[in-house]
């Protein structure tokens, strides 16, 4: 028998309650002897505490991937805008830059005309007009963005 099984012997001190507890519950299971009955009660209190954490821990578990998802919803559409800009914009690049080197192979091109040593009108025209373009999308952006909060303040 290991040190563990090894029963010892212990005076303990009860109320009269919690003996009659104790002998209905070994009346009720069966059990042999008092100490008998304290084992079960230990036992089952440990078995309990560890079924009652690991519900706790679940139920954490849930509640912390529902605030999450809730979190991280805005910003998966954001990412899924910004990749669907993206690859325009990658692709749009790539035209322009295919366009440009053949402007300069049929143009027989020797040299840049760059921006940093001239700039032409109609090249400050459409400049101003991107940048116009611009500040008007950031503007509807933020309507839209006010519209959605309105609703959300509106019910509280």
């Amino acid at each position: 028998m290991s040190n563990e099984n090894k029963k010892q012997q212990k005076n303990l001190f009860l109320t009269e309650s919690t003996i009659k507890k104790i002998e209905q519950l070994k009346k009720d299971r069966k059990l042999s002897s008092h100490g008998a009955v304290i084992e079960y009660l230990v036992d089952s209190y440990f078995a309990n505490e560890s079924s009652q954490n690991q519900t706790l821990l679940t139920e954490i578990d849930a509640i912390m991937l529902q605030h999450l998802q809730r979190l991280l919803e805005p910003l998966t559409e954001d990412l899924k805008r910004v990749r669907v800009t993206s690859n325009v914009i990658d692709r749009n690049t790539q035209m322009m830059l295919e366009f440009w080197n053949h402007y300069f192979i049929m143009t027989e091109a020797k040299q840049l005309g760059s921006t940093d040593r001239l700039k032409t009108v109609p090249f400050n025209q459409a400049e101003e007009l991107i940048k116009n373009r611009i500040a008007h999308n950031r503007q509807k952006k933020i309507d839209q963005e006010t519209k959605r909060a309105l609703p959300d303040n509106q019910s509280s």
